[in-house]
């Protein structure tokens, strides 16, 4: 896991709205500087975030809550960390199974829009995190940016097991017109890749989508993809 931190934003490749005014942040693998990044820096967003394991540690939501007024709904099966969610004014957490819940009725309960800037799924085994995006209307709300965690690297699962299960996840984000940016993105080596990130190429401009577009097979880490390093 690598950290951002403000003396290193001479150093960021994509500079966004107040990015110089960020102390550090708070995923994994910069999973919260892409989106803003894309976005440059979107003042009162939204997110669904699916799978959200803490509401500080490891998290791909707080930094744009904290720093940009974004507001959106997080769901984790483990309730152990709903007290810290309470903390978060403008989240709310939904303790389920993230594969029985009707998102469509849960995004317009939660008066969501229709276009939704941020979506992350990320659960556990890879094989539900890929059930989860089936069960998603892509046909009637749309993302701005997907992280969809892959976990190709894990070692329990065998590998052309993983293969297909990515191959399925790109083909029905391509079907919807999601746009793979960075594939195989890894966390502390090249010998991770876990996770794709995507854009919507209905929203994006060609130009914008060619800024950040690196490769499917990447196979690099996020601190790279982000950093000039």
């Amino acid at each position: 896991m690598k950290i951002y931190n403000k003396s290193q934003h001479d150093s960021l490749k994509f500079k966004f709205i107040d990015s110089e005014l960020i102390e550090n942040n708070y995923s994994q693998a910069y999973q919260d500087m892409f989106v803003l990044s894309v976005l440059n820096g979107k003042k009162e967003g939204t997110f669904l975030e699916i799978g959200a394991y803490d509401p500080y540690n490891l998290s791909n939501t707080y930094l744009l809550e904290k720093n940009y007024n974004w507001r959106g709904v997080s769901i984790d099966i483990n309730p152990v960390n709903y007290d810290g969610f309470l903390d978060r004014k403008n989240t709310k957490l939904i303790v389920d199974n993230a594969l029985n819940i009707n998102y469509q009725d849960l995004i317009t309960d939660n008066n969501l829009p229709n276009r939704i800037d941020y979506l992350q799924i990320d659960i556990e085994p890879q094989n539900q995190t890929l059930e989860c995006l089936k069960i998603i209307p892509l046909d009637k709300f749309r993302f701005s940016v997907i992280t969809f965690e892959t976990d190709l690297y894990d070692p329990s699962v065998d590998k052309e097991e993983s293969l297909k299960n990515r191959e399925e996840s790109r083909q029905i984000l391509k079907s919807y017109g999601y746009e793979l940016i960075v594939g195989n993105i890894c966390n502390v080596s090249t010998n991770d890749p876990f996770e794709d990130w995507y854009v919507d190429s209905t929203f994006f401009s060609s130009d914008d989508i060619e800024k950040f577009k690196n490769s499917s097979e990447y196979n690099n880490t996020a601190e790279s993809y982000m950093l000039n390093i």
